[in-house]
């Protein structure tokens, strides 16, 4: 009887928390979205072509690389347009530019000219001064080419706007059907595809640790669901805690020191914190409500949880002591999911509006609620925040089948992050 119970626990929340619509969907291609127009102040920047000094094809494929990339990032940033030709057709009013070289791959008698790195150099100057304001020289690998232009663009969000840039960070997420969902991940603008997990069994909600090192999960790969533990540089999984129950959704404190998590051993699932190797600190809820979804504060003190103890789920704050509880929404006969912002005045969470689930943002008071997405996009869940604050990733069956899709803030534009037949939920951001 008791393993009836858990697993009747399991599949309602299954149900629940998974989106509904994976369960029976179409097949349709994915949709090209159209961008909302809005007038925004931006940084204009020229790029210049990088000279090859040296290197043949490999340096000129490299320079070409370098180049669109860093275009990329800068414009998917929200912050600059983007320019190539100091003849200005689009009427940019170029501040800073951006010029270097390719030279290499250079090689001596220590070298065989495999894998021999080439050397970057890449320049941020006034326009049209020309005053030198940066400059950052690289010998990266092949396979270093993409996380190099993604450093410098990063160095050059940071100089012009004083706020750190997300081009080297990635996105995990869970790919798949039915019982058998495994982990993936990819980078901020949807390249570099990964599979993280392989064992057959339902892997979800994955969770990054602060310093990316880790990324928590729950999943049945050991016969009962579980909250387990990935290694990021080595691959290696290892068990965190597997009471009788549920053992769902954990999300790390923002130090690191311990997990927040779903756990049902007594009963209905009940909100607990714990360490990263499994030892229960304190539980924080006891109610005959379901208490699920637990996600901190930036500051570590307080957490946003869902709570049907009103008889619909609904958003609630307590602290980490488990007191101060009080209730955050009261529109909408579901909402769930929520994550707070990086600098912990927003809040954004998918709420149940008519037929269809949507994603809402609000200030963490409660107040100025505003729902992001509509009917046209089906179902969208499962938001979670970038570390700029400005992006956030969430799961919609626009297309017919569940793709991620990042969503700019202050510009209200979307792009389709992945595409692909299997549907893919559960994205969270790294920091």
């Amino acid at each position: 009887m008791a393993f009836l119970k858990n697993y009747m626990l399991a599949a309602i929340f299954a149900l629940l928390l998974l989106p509904t619509a994976s369960l029976a969907q179409g097949r349709n291609s994915e949709v090209v979205l159209d961008i909302t127009k809005s007038a925004f102040v931006k940084t204009d920047v020229l790029i210049r072509d990088l000279d090859v000094l040296s290197g043949g094809v490999e340096s000129a494929d490299a320079a070409g690389l370098m180049n669109r990339i860093v275009a990329n990032d800068l414009l998917l940033s929200g912050l600059f347009q983007v320019g190539f030709s100091e003849e200005n057709p689009d009427s940019l009013e170029y501040e800073f530019t951006i010029e270097g070289t390719v030279e290499g791959p250079l090689r001596d008698a220590e070298q065989t000219g495999e894998n021999v790195p080439i050397t970057i150099s890449l320049n941020l100057l006034s326009y049209p001064q020309r005053q030198l304001l940066m400059n950052k020289r690289y010998r990266p690998l092949p396979s270093q080419m993409r996380a190099t232009a993604h450093h410098f663009a990063n160095e050059v969000i940071y100089w012009l706007s004083g706020e750190p840039g997300i081009c080297l960070t990635r996105i995990v997420f869970s790919r798949g059907e039915g019982g058998r969902r495994d982990l993936y991940v990819v980078d901020y603008d949807g390249e570099g595809l990964l599979r993280l997990t392989a064992n057959r069994e339902l892997n979800l909600c994955p969770s990054w640790s602060p310093d990316g090192s880790e990324i928590a999960f729950t999943s049945y790969r050991d016969g009962q669901q579980s909250l387990f533990s990935l290694d990021t540089s080595t691959g290696k999984v290892r068990k965190v805690i597997g009471l009788d129950g549920l053992n769902y959704g954990a999300n790390w404190r923002p130090d690191g020191s311990e997990l927040v998590l779903a756990m049902s051993e007594t009963g209905n699932p009940e909100i607990y914190r714990i360490t990263p190797q499994g030892k229960i600190i304190k539980r924080l809820t006891v109610s005959p409500a379901i208490e699920i979804s637990p996600s901190w504060a930036p500051g570590g003190r307080d957490l946003v949880f869902t709570s049907d103890r009103t008889g619909t789920p609904q958003l609630y704050v307590i602290d980490s002591d488990g007191a101060g509880r009080r209730r955050l929404t009261f529109e909408g006969r579901y909402n769930d999911s929520a994550a707070w912002s990086p600098g912990g005045d927003k809040i954004v969470y998918a709420t149940r509006e008519g037929n269809y689930t949507q994603i809402v943002i609000m200030k963490s008071t409660g107040e100025d609620r505003r729902v992001l997405t509509d009917s046209r996009w089906g179902n969208s869940e499962d938001p979670s925040w970038a570390p700029d604050g400005r992006h956030i990733v969430f799961a919609s069956d626009r297309s017919g089948v569940y793709k991620l899709y990042v969503y700019d803030v202050v510009e209200d534009t979307f792009r389709q992050l992945t595409f692909g037949d299997d549907p893919d939920i559960t994205p969270a951001w790294s920091n």
